[in-house]
């Protein structure tokens, strides 16, 4: 299906929308759903009742969006009367006031000093060099593992450890973070994703924290260690004498020079914990789906194959040749598949708002502090925008040229101004380590089956996903 840019929406006022939802509990209302099977409920929602869905979930009104132009006013057309909804509270904690949860004016000045971050020459200059290097030292422990033949691994584990390595070197210099401080980060992002997934329904009332339970103890210590970190790594950038200066913290501290009462060190911190802790886990889970998709669809395999020969033949040899950004950007089937993937496996699934003042949804009012669920799965899958919509067909998205992407239809990295600003490098990273091994390498899923989609805080496979290595024949 190819998908077709909408126009501008400037009001909605007065627009017919259908309206229906389920009924719930007194007072809990979907709260039960919402906590054992949120995926599901949303996307059972989406395909049985209207484009406005009203619900409510211990009391708080909701409503959940079941059409593209609902969808598109809220996140691009009216985007400055509504802030993120209550539930990413809990995130602030570790993320602190970064881009990922700051509001207002404050997250305007910072966006406008984390765009050096994310330009075109930076992508495809140091990042790109960096992610090669990363995937590279994984490719020849694949080697070395099926030469020794230990070729069972999981593949949940390789894809976290090749993402969290590329972010954290991104973030501080490849020359200044060492295999343990790699293995520190992921620990404590493991204590922080634990602790802050039981915090749903009531994101500001923490009662581990207010009663000092030792769970809330573990998560704290390895806050603070985490910190002590990373500043030292901020000092150690500041004092200068790196060996390079293109890293994301340096990029920051250059920032600061022109608005230091504005951008603090604090600020500094905050925006490297958010692009770590939230921009590591979305490309990692995403390159776990991709994997289980190709075991599934050896055909797609083949045809991703053949783009790669076609572009960069020499990656087809172990020891490989020196890879290039322009011979990546010619691989169009990759990029297709990418996406793709992203429509059935959106790592963030579901996204919140809540407006800031009444405002009418067609000729629906919702009034101040609703909690708009906009559902990325359900609606990245809906049978009226799809045809055969839960099928893996990369070519929806070709050629690439030709497809306008609608923000209410396709926006796995949500939309407007508030689009995640690392979609492009997730992008790069993704295709930079399918170029790089799968001309090389076969992952057979063992455990397939047993491997849904889950809707936590982001959409994980049930279980992690084992594979058998192999080496790929010759071609």
């Amino acid at each position: 299906m190819r998908l077709r840019r909408r126009r501008a929406i400037t009001s909605m006022e007065g627009k017919r929308y259908s309206v229906s939802g389920p009924k719930g509990l007194p007072f809990i209302g979907f709260a039960k759903q919402a906590l054992q099977s949120p995926l599901q409920m949303t996307l059972e929602l989406s395909q049985n009742y209207g484009d406005i869905i009203p619900l409510t979930v211990m009391g708080q009104r909701v409503i959940q969006l079941n059409h593209p132009d609902l969808i598109r006013y809220v996140l691009v057309d009216n985007h400055k009367n509504y802030k993120k909804s209550s539930p990413y509270i809990r995130f602030e904690s570790v993320l602190g006031k970064g881009l990922f949860t700051s509001e207002g004016e404050k997250w305007r000045r910072d966006q406008q000093k984390i765009q050096p971050m994310f330009k075109r020459e930076q992508l495809e200059g140091y990042y790109f060099d960096v992610m090669d290097e990363i995937v590279e030292k994984f490719k020849r422990r694949w080697f070395g593992l099926i030469a020794a033949g230990d070729g069972r691994i999981n593949i949940t584990s390789e894809m976290a450890d090749i993402t969290l390595e590329i972010v954290a070197k991104l973030v501080f210099g490849r020359h200044h973070i060492t295999d343990q401080m790699v293995a520190d980060i992921h620990h404590a992002y493991d204590v922080f994703m634990d602790y802050l997934k039981n915090v749903r329904l009531f994101p500001t009332l923490d009662l581990r924290k207010a009663f000092r339970m030792p769970s809330y103890g573990v998560f704290s210590r390895e806050l603070a260690g985490m910190k002590t970190l990373f500043t030292e790594l901020l000092t150690r950038c500041k004092k200068g004498g790196q060996e390079d200066r293109l890293n994301m913290m340096a990029l920051l501290v250059e920032a600061q020079k022109s608005d230091p009462e504005h951008f603090t060190d604090e600020d500094i911190l905050d925006q490297c914990f958010t692009v770590i802790f939230a921009g590591f886990e979305s490309t990692s889970i995403l390159m776990q789906w991709m994997w289980k998709a190709l075991d599934e669809r050896p055909d797609v395999k083949e045809k991703i194959r053949q783009d790669i020969r076609q572009h960069a033949p020499y990656l087809f040899a172990q020891a490989g040749g020196e890879f290039c950004h322009q011979d990546l950007s010619r691989m169009d089937y990759l990029t297709a598949f990418f996406h793709e993937s992203t429509r059935l496996y959106p790592p963030f699934w579901i996204t919140g708002r809540q407006p800031i003042n009444d405002d009418w949804l067609g000729d629906y009012r919702v009034k101040k502090g609703t909690v708009i669920v906009l559902p990325h799965f359900a609606m990245h899958r809906h049978p009226r925008y799809w045809k055969d919509p839960n099928a893996l067909i990369p070519e929806r998205f070709l050629p690439l040229a030709d497809v306008a992407y609608d923000a209410g239809i396709f926006f796995p990295f949500s939309h407007g101004p508030r689009k995640c600003s690392g979609n492009k490098l997730t992008e790069m990273e993704a295709k930079i380590v399918f170029a790089k091994l799968l001309p090389l390498f076969d992952a057979l899923i063992l455990n397939s089956a047993l491997n849904g989609p889950q809707g936590g805080i982001s959409l994980k496979p049930a279980q992690p996903l084992r594979a058998e290595l192999r080496r790929c024949a010759a071609p």
